[in-house]
């Protein structure tokens, strides 16, 4: 009897493919045709799931696809990238790369994007609850400590930078849009666009963000004081209003209220 290793390898490859069913008999008992036919079942079933996960993190891609080239697409990802992980809520992260390299979507060259920007949205519906932050955050902060302070996103805020207009083209295949999921004629594909994802309460949201906006959040997501983010944004906008900014992000419950405000890290 081959390794465990091997067996797994034989056995996953006749789940892939029909091709990978030779190999895979000698290692199951009972008669070859039964077998077949059990092997033909459990790959048609490990489609459809895969299928169905991809759908479920995707939808939008899938609209702007269609269902049947979407499947297809769900069909060939499945071969490139077989799933390592057992939970296949986490199945579909490596989609954008893989439609980055497919040749056949060259024709919408948005998608990969758009495809980021709705993992971040899959993986925000799944995101740990937190207690978002509010003024108290930055209160009775002298100047020098508000510049020195770094600030925590609550799970499930991510940031995206595109030359497509992805939050967008989100927001317009979403079911409240006028009930259609057709781009509008007012869509400008060659606008490049920063998006911004987070979970309100129950329910993931998109926004655009203006540059430099998304230069301050950007900053502060990889590591730097608010001092410096505000320098970013400022040097993408000589009047970028942090005010503003970080009402927004407290409205919205970006920011993350740390355990004990004196190490807002």
């Amino acid at each position: 009897m081959p390794a465990l290793r091997e067996v797994q390898r034989r056995f996953g490859a006749a789940l892939s493919s029909a091709d990978g069913e030779d190999d895979a008999l000698p290692l199951l008992a009972g008669d070859d045709v039964r077998n077949r036919a059990l092997l033909s079942i459990y790959r048609a079933t490990s489609i459809a799931n895969a299928t169905a996960a991809l759908r479920l993190a995707y939808p939008v891609c899938r609209l702007i696809t269609g269902d049947d080239y979407f499947d297809a697409l769900a069909r060939r990802y499945r071969a490139a990238c077989p799933s390592s992980d057992g939970d296949l809520n986490r199945y579909g992260e490596r989609f954008a790369a893989f439609l980055d390299d497919f040749e056949p979507v060259r024709a919408l060259p948005y998608l990969p994007d758009v495809a980021r920007l709705e993992w971040s949205v899959h993986v925000a519906t799944m995101a740990a609850d937190a207690r978002p932050a509010g003024g108290e955050l930055f209160a009775g902060l002298a100047p020098d400590a508000l510049a020195a302070l770094r600030l925590r996103m609550t799970p499930g805020f991510a940031l995206h930078a595109s030359r497509w207009p992805v939050a967008d083209i989100w927001l317009q295949h979403q079911p409240e849009a006028d009930g259609s999921h057709q781009l509008r004629l007012t869509i400008d594909l060659d606008l490049p666009q920063q998006a911004v994802v987070w979970r309100e309460g129950h329910r993931v949201r998109v926004d655009a963000l203006q540059p430099a906006t998304h230069a301050l959040w950007r900053a502060l997501v990889d590591g730097a004081p608010l001092g410096e983010a505000w320098a970013a944004a400022s040097a993408a906008d000589p009047h970028f209003d942090l005010a503003a900014a970080v009402t927004q992000a407290l409205a919205g419950g970006w920011l993350h209220l740390p355990e004990t405000l004196g190490e807002p890290t």
